[in-house]
């Protein structure tokens, strides 16, 4: 229509098809269990499930976890800048003895040339992980967790790092904490409500 080849938009008055979302929840088994299998595996699976822990501590995103810089690092916490949106402010995580440990423990794992010289989350080279790169590590860590998992008989379904983002927000709005939306870099509540909730069942008392 733009250029003049058709006179009408055929496509007027058809019904776009509902899209069914599926909230993922990561649950506090699944979760450990990475940890576990990852310290256990050592190395790259190591570096992938420090990663996930941090990402689900700091409720940060998938990018932002991979590009974290030991920089960003201060006295009072993690400096966090926005994945999507570099104009928003950044967002100081606060050290807990958690996240302290967590941090830590991932610096401290064993490159091939240096540990952690720039990159929180570098590569066995120190580097900064491609999208590929990355997720090919995180399909052999799931891999082994879902092996893991049968062998115990626990309950365990495949999760990636954006997945801990909810998972975080969630547990704060569970816990009571009234900076979910400070530490996900919000200004409103909208996001939060609609696309990190991830609770089952809302709690609430009565008037009196």
């Amino acid at each position: 229509m733009r250029i003049g080849r058709i006179s009408s938009n055929a496509m007027q008055g058809l019904r776009k098809l509902k899209i069914r979302t599926v909230k993922r929840y990561v649950t506090d088994v699944e979760l450990d269990l990475a940890i576990e299998i990852g310290r256990a595996k050592g190395g790259p699976r190591h570096i992938v499930a420090m990663a996930l822990k941090t990402a689900y501590l700091c409720s940060r995103r998938s990018v932002e976890v991979r590009a974290i810089q030991r920089n960003a690092m201060t006295a009072e916490g993690v400096v966090w800048l926005d994945g999507k949106n570099k104009e928003k402010p950044p967002v100081l995580i606060e050290w807990t003895p958690e996240l302290r440990q967590t941090v830590d423990e991932a610096l401290q794992i064993k490159r091939n040339n240096v540990a952690g010289a720039i990159f929180i989350f570098g590569n066995m080279k120190g580097q900064q992980y491609t999208k590929g790169g990355w997720k090919s590590v995180l399909d052999d860590l799931m891999f082994d967790c879902v092996a893991e998992a049968q062998k115990r008989n626990i309950p365990f379904k495949r999760f990636s790092l954006q997945e801990c983002r909810p998972k975080g927000a969630t547990d704060k709005l569970t816990a009571g904490h009234t900076d979910a939306k400070d530490a996900l870099g919000h200004t409103t509540d909208r996001l939060l409500g609609q696309v990190y909730d991830r609770r089952q069942m809302k709690k609430a008392t009565s008037v009196r």
